[in-house]
């Protein structure tokens, strides 16, 4: 008598939801997208491996055709985070900026501190998580996506730049 694996019988994909879930969950956290080039690396590989799978082997092909599935939705879901975390930043970062134009066209100089223009360090650190201004002016705030990169605002070019290390 051949004694199967009942776990693996019962739920053939419960390793991948689990394991898709757990990165997912890591490389959705601000500026760890980055972590998705080693899920890139391997499903190089793996891609392959499971198109002949589901291509030749019609018993397994179900099964490899949901695990494809699952990594695919835990890549797409990653990026759809850190895209609309990027939005999201943006969108504040250039009301910010806006605010500082604006107060440079009425005072004819720059804020000293942001608290001029009515932002609080409070709340650019909540929307921005590192933003920095100094009146020379510079303003940066942290790339949402990538660690140890900076998005900074050009006020003579009036365009942003992503800086990084």
């Amino acid at each position: 008598m051949t004694v199967q694996n009942e776990s693996k019988s019962k739920h053939p994909v419960r390793d991948s939801v689990i394991a898709a879930s757990l990165l997912g969950a890591l490389f959705s956290v601000h500026g760890m997208a980055t972590g998705l080039v080693f899920v890139a690396i391997i499903m190089t590989f793996w891609l392959p491996y499971s198109l002949v799978v589901i291509v030749r082997n019609p018993t397994r092909r179900k099964v490899q055709s949901q695990k494809v599935g699952i990594w695919a939705l835990m890549v797409v879901a990653v990026l759809a985070v850190h895209l609309v975390r990027h939005h999201h930043a943006r969108d504040y970062a250039d009301s910010v900026v806006y605010r500082i134009e604006q107060f440079r066209n009425t005072q004819g100089r720059y804020p000293d501190r942001l608290e001029e223009v009515g932002m609080s360090a409070a709340e650019l650190k909540t929307m921005l998580v590192i933003p920095y201004y100094s009146n020379r002016p510079k303003f940066y705030y942290a790339n949402t996506m990538v660690a140890f990169h900076m998005w900074s605002y050009d006020f003579g070019k009036r365009e942003w730049i992503d800086e990084y290390d």
